[in-house]
């Protein structure tokens, strides 16, 4: 009874001093009193673009800074290319966030490839500070033989396709994932991420796979894997089923996982096999 006593005593002191506009009341953090403005960093997407295509198309992507998520769906009858502006300024600087927005210009548009259209997609910055900036670009495409993509900043997925892949970016993870069998010669650098190459087992090539204070592991279910020397924790040489294709895989501070696999696509947020 008497710690009750105390407790609603105490209570009503400090409401007294708030009501009076004591010291409780002016110890807030001065964050309380910010302009909402200069909370978050700041985003918007662009209307999509769709192109007209007929047979595989080809994807070839150059961005300053930002992720690329690329995917093969058999059900569209066209592809669509669709852009988010991103602005990572930080706190404080959440209207020059919104206002470097209108300095990201991109591109995109269908040209002549190498055995057919090939979709082309371009973005870049005029602001004096780029690397605050990022262009995330998304891809869909009723089939797609052949990727190339260079970017930095960014998280790179390739879904479902087939052909060459030649991907370089920076900072992020790199998925090539496909159900389709792999054939063609694949190549991809990253830093400070892993890089996860899932395929079928009909799939071959010649792995050179390696990584600075990394770790390379192999899981193959589905056709033959045969390891060569040297090969250690940190590299992987080996032949995916007497393929001669060169697949080249390189990290710096990240892993490097192979799987040859029945489902290569079917993961969420996090691959767990």
């Amino acid at each position: 009874m008497c710690r009750i006593l105390w407790l609603t005593s105490w209570f009503m002191v400090g409401a007294g001093m708030l009501l009076m506009g004591g010291c409780a009341a002016s110890s807030s953090p001065s964050w309380l009193s910010a302009d909402p403005d200069d909370w978050a960093n700041r985003s918007s997407s662009d209307d999509p673009l769709s192109f007209a295509v007929g047979g595989p198309l080809a994807i070839d992507v150059e961005s300053f800074n930002g992720d690329v998520h690329i995917e093969v769906k058999p059900e569209l009858t066209q592809a669509n290319v669709r852009v988010q502006r991103e602005a990572v300024h930080g706190y404080g600087r959440g209207k020059d966030a919104k206002a470097a927005l209108s300095d990201i210009a991109w591109s995109a548009e269908i040209v002549p490839g190498e055995l057919g259209q090939k979709l082309q997609v371009r973005a870049s910055s005029s602001n004096a500070e780029p690397h605050f900036l990022r262009a995330n670009i998304f891809i869909e495409a009723p089939d797609i033989d052949g990727v190339r993509v260079i970017t930095h900043n960014g998280t790179v997925r390739a879904i479902d396709i087939a052909g060459a892949v030649d991907i370089t970016t920076t900072e992020g993870e790199v998925r090539v994932m496909t159900n389709k069998a792999m054939m063609q010669p694949v190549t991809v650098v990253t830093n400070n991420n892993d890089i996860h190459y899932r395929v079928r087992g009909e799939s071959a090539g010649r792995l050179d796979c390696e990584t600075v204070r990394g770790e390379v592991t192999s899981r193959v279910k589905h056709g033959t894997l045969k390891i060569s020397n040297p090969s250690t924790d940190e590299r992987l040489n080996a032949v995916l089923n007497g393929g001669t294709n060169p697949i080249t895989l390189r990290t710096v501070d990240g892993d490097i996982c192979v799987a040859v696999v029945h489902n290569p696509t079917q993961v969420g947020s996090m691959i767990l096999d």
